[in-house]
């Protein structure tokens, strides 16, 4: 199977076992489980910790490394179907692959019937009969135990062709019409945030280089590529002046943004670690578990939020939107694989990972947002290549990358 499709299919399970984390769901937690551990074991990942904890969750006493074999996988359910005039919508709880699906064709010349049959792995409550014009009809109810089967029936032979997105199925009526990707993105608005800006300089690093700059570079690179894909972009500053980090997200909902993505750069908290301290980092907003998170958000929070209570703050948080707390965190996923896999092309960069953290600049944001520390400008061969022009265009590629992901 290709790789590509089992790490989308991880970004997935990830994101449903963060959902189930919020949600406190706990047959969720164990479904979620159980497609990492079987995503893991196909790309070669380490999968133990999932274990241990699936382990705790449906208290067997086996070991970890044994207790999989005598799991019952909770089963992938059809949660919705949407009819369009020229394709059908089937929406699953997990990402679908081609193993779960079969399709067939069973055809009556005399009777003139013509059918197009797909079996898919999974549960479906009740039975579903539609009329959708031209003398078809859709049916689907559960055919076996562990089987939806779906039934599209016409009197003329039908042209089906169906395409597979994570947990969506398409299926088309006709033809599929070729709609160039440029088209398509034009319907898509992002709001790019170079980070600081006037008075703020952000992190003075290695040569007195000022986080402002770089990050406006990046950002401005970013922009033209997005722009050239065909997307609506807009930059929440274009030169040397200061942004508050509230007019930031304000200016994304105005515009009403699709993304909003933040671009700074990190510093080390003493000198003692210039040297030690680099690395990409993503973060997407919420509560920080980790001291690390705490320093590197109140770095980029310290100059727009002091008048802010500590009790203020938290109240703020209070208002994280959950379902965009999940979306968040799939596309930094998405853009920091992008990003270090543009990179490592060329150079070796140490994967900070992604991260939630407090960042008050993604508050109030009413579309998926994070914030990117394109790496530490108080490490000297770091900072060197962040004023790379070069360097800056291979961040901007793996930003895009993501973006299109």
């Amino acid at each position: 199977m290709d790789k590509s499709i089992v790490y989308k299919g991880l970004n997935s399970y990830k994101s449903l076992y963060i959902k189930a984390l919020i949600d406190n769901d706990k047959r969720l937690k164990i479904a979620s489980l159980q497609g990492l551990i079987e995503c893991s074991k196909k790309l070669g990942l380490d999968y133990k910790s999932y274990q241990k904890e699936l382990a705790h969750y449906i208290k067997k006493k086996s070991s970890p490394t044994k207790y999989t074999k005598h799991i019952k996988l909770v089963p992938n359910r059809l949660k919705q179907i949407l009819l369009k005039p020229d394709f059908i919508l089937l929406k699953f709880t997990y990402p679908l692959y081609n193993r779960d699906i079969k399709k067939f064709s069973l055809v009556d010349k005399r009777k003139k019937i013509y059918k197009d049959i797909f079996d898919i792995h999974g549960k479906f409550r009740g039975f579903k009969q539609y009329r959708l014009g031209s003398g078809t009809t859709l049916k689907i109810a559960q055919y076996k135990k562990d089987t939806i089967r779906i039934v599209l029936q016409s009197s003329k032979p039908l042209s089906l062709s169906s395409t597979l997105q994570g947990s969506k199925l398409f299926i088309y009526l006709q033809k599929k019409r070729y709609i160039p990707q440029v088209v398509q993105n034009a319907k898509k608005v992002i709001v790019i945030d170079p980070g600081h800006g006037g008075k703020d300089s952000g992190a003075i690093g290695y040569k007195r280089k000022k986080e402002k700059d770089i990050v406006l570079a990046i950002a401005k690179r970013v922009y033209k590529r997005l722009k050239a894909a065909g997307y609506k972009v807009y930059l929440t500053r274009r030169g040397d002046y200061f942004v508050t980090l509230r007019n930031r997200t304000k200016f994304a909902n105005r515009v009403k943004a699709n993304l909003f993505i933040s671009i700074h750069a990190n510093a080390a908290p003493t000198k003692r670690k210039y040297l030690s301290m680099k690395g990409l980092e993503t973060f997407y907003l919420s509560p920080a578990r980790s001291a690390r998170s705490k320093r590197i958000a109140a770095l980029e929070n310290r100059v727009d939020l002091r008048s802010m209570s500590y009790y203020s703050k938290n109240v703020f948080l209070n208002f994280i939107n959950r379902e965009k707390t999940i979306q968040s965190n799939k596309l930094a996923i998405d853009i920091q694989r992008a990003i270090l896999a543009s990179l490592r092309k060329r150079y070796n960069v140490v994967d900070g990972g992604v991260r939630p953290g407090p960042f008050w600049v993604l508050v109030g944001a009413q579309m998926p947002s994070i914030l990117i520390e394109v790496g530490y400008i108080t490490n000297p061969s770091e900072a060197k290549r962040l004023s790379s022009p070069y360097y800056q265009n291979l961040i901007a590629k793996g930003i895009v990358e993501g973006v299109q992901n």
